[in-house]
C-alpha cells in the first residue's frame, strides 16, 4: 500500500509540476529542438524522417519501416508501449529533478511488473518484465451554441505491463480504454467534438467520469491462436477484464494488412466486446495511407460502430481524411477534415462535417509532449451550427 502512495504521489508531484511550467513551455521547446543530446526514442523512424527532410527529393518509402501515426490500439502502443523511452537512459548532461521522479516511477512500475511475472513461473533476468504509463492531461475549451462556452480538464492514465513468463503473450492493461481508440485529430463518432454530457456538466472537472474512465483493467492475450493468425494473416488479441468499476468485459480484436508497397498501405481493424453493463459494442475500421515522400503522407480512416444496450440499437459511421507532416524532433502537423453520422435502413446519412488541425511535439523534456488541435464541427441531429473547439494536452511517457 506504502508503495502505490508513493508512486502515486510522485505522479501527482510531476503533473502538478507540468503545470506550473506550461507557460515556459514555448521556450524550453526551442532549446530541446535545437539540443543534439535529447534522443528521439519516442518514435522508432524519427532518424529516418530527419534525414527525409534534408533530401526533400527523396520520393518513396517503405510504409511498414516509416508510417508510425497508428490508429486504434497501435497508436496507443507507438506512444506509450512499445517505442517509449522507459527503457533507455536520458542523455541530457544533466538531470533535471523531474528526471529522477521519472526514473523513480518508472523503477517502481518495472518492479511491480516483474514482481507479477513471477508469479507465473520463473522469469528470465535476459528477458525481464516491463511496464510502460501514459499520463495525460486534456483541457478542452468548446463554444457550443446551445450549451454555451465551457472548459474542461480531465485527467488520464493508460499503462501496461508486458509478463515474458507467459508464453511472451499476456500483458496487463490497466487505465483509460477510450485511449486504445483514439488516433489524430478523432472525435466523438456523432460529431460532438470532444464534448460530451456528463453528470457533473457544470463543472471544469468531472470527478465521477475521471473515476469511471480511468476505472479499467484487463489481462490481454496476444497472439491467441498463432496457427489462425497465420494461416489469415491476422493478429488477435482478446481481452478479459473490468471497465468503469462495475462493468465485466470480454474483448475480441482482429487486425489485418490488405496490402502492403513502398507508396500505399492498405490495413483493417475491428474489435466485438461485450461488457455486463455495456452490452455490445463493436467496431471496423479501414485505413489507407498514400505516401508522396519519406516525411509527408494522405491517410483516409473509415469507420463504422455498432452499440446495443437497454433493447436500443445505433449504427454510426464516420471518416477522417488527413494530411500528415512529420518534421525533425518528433514534432508532427496533421490537418484535414472528417464527417460523420448515423445509418437509416442501411443508408448512411451526413449528421456532422467540418475541418481540423492538430500540432505535436515534445516539450522541455524529450519524454514530455504537448499537443494542440482545432476543430470546426456542426451537429444536425442537435441543432447545432458549425461552431470551434480546441484541446491541449500534455502527455508524459513513462
Amino acid at each position: 500500500m506504502n508503495k502505490s502512495l508513493n508512486i502515486s504521489t510522485q505522479i501527482t508531484r510531476l503533473v502538478i509540476c507540468l503545470l506550473i511550467t506550461a507557460p515556459a513551455v514555448a521556450t524550453a521547446s526551442v532549446n530541446t529542438a535545437t539540443d543534439p543530446a535529447v534522443s528521439d526514442t519516442t518514435a522508432p523512424l524519427s532518424e529516418d524522417m530527419a534525414n527525409s527532410t534534408e533530401d526533400s527529393t527523396k520520393p518513396l518509402f517503405n510504409p511498414a519501416s516509416a508510417i508510425h501515426i497508428k490508429t486504434a490500439s497501435q497508436l496507443t502502443d507507438q506512444l506509450g508501449y512499445q517505442n517509449s523511452p522507459s527503457d533507455t537512459k536520458l542523455t541530457h548532461t544533466e538531470k533535471h529533478w523531474s528526471d529522477e521522479r521519472r526514473e523513480d516511477v518508472q523503477d517502481q512500475l518495472h518492479l511491480w511488473a516483474n514482481n507479477m511475472n513471477a508469479w507465473f513461473g520463473e522469469p528470465d533476468s535476459k528477458n525481464p518484465a516491463t511496464a510502460n504509463l501514459r499520463v495525460i492531461l486534456d483541457t478542452r475549451w468548446v463554444d457550443d451554441p446551445v450549451a454555451g462556452s465551457s472548459v474542461t480538464v480531465e485527467p488520464r492514465v493508460r499503462g501496461r505491463l508486458k509478463l515474458p513468463v507467459l508464453e511472451r503473450r499476456l500483458s496487463l492493461i490497466i487505465g483509460d480504454t477510450d485511449l486504445d481508440n483514439e488516433a489524430e485529430l478523432r472525435r466523438d463518432s456523432t460529431g460532438r467534438s470532444y464534448h460530451t454530457q456528463t453528470s457533473e456538466q457544470d463543472k471544469i472537472i468531472d470527478r465521477q467520469k475521471v473515476r469511471s474512465d480511468n476505472a479499467s483493467i484487463a489481462l490481454r492475450w496476444s497472439r491467441f491462436s498463432e496457427s489462425i493468425d497465420s494461416e489469415l494473416g491476422v493478429e488477435t488479441d482478446i481481452d478479459v477484464g473490468i471497465r468503469s468499476l462495475d462493468d465485466p468485459f470480454i474483448k475480441v480484436s482482429v487486425d489485418k494488412d490488405w496490402y502492403e508497397d513502398e507508396q500505399l498501405r492498405v490495413k483493417s481493424d475491428t474489435f466485438y466486446r461485450y461488457g455486463l453493463d455495456s452490452e455490445h459494442y463493436a467496431r471496423g475500421g479501414l485505413e489507407l495511407k498514400l505516401a508522396s515522400r519519406a516525411d509527408r503522407f494522405i491517410n483516409n480512416r473509415t469507420a463504422i460502430h455498432y452499440r446495443h444496450q437497454d433493447n436500443n440499437e445505433r449504427t454510426t459511421w464516420n471518416n477522417d481524411l488527413r494530411q500528415i507532416h512529420h518534421f525533425g524532433n518528433q514534432k508532427q502537423l496533421a490537418y484535414g477534415i472528417s464527417t460523420g453520422g448515423d445509418f437509416a435502413q442501411d443508408t448512411p446519412l451526413l449528421n456532422s462535417y467540418g475541418p481540423a488541425i492538430s500540432y505535436r511535439q515534445p516539450v522541455w523534456r524529450d519524454w514530455l509532449y504537448l499537443q494542440t488541435e482545432l476543430n470546426y464541427y456542426n451537429d444536425k441531429a442537435l441543432h447545432k451550427d458549425h461552431y470551434p473547439s480546441a484541446l491541449l494536452r500534455m502527455e508524459a511517457l513513462f
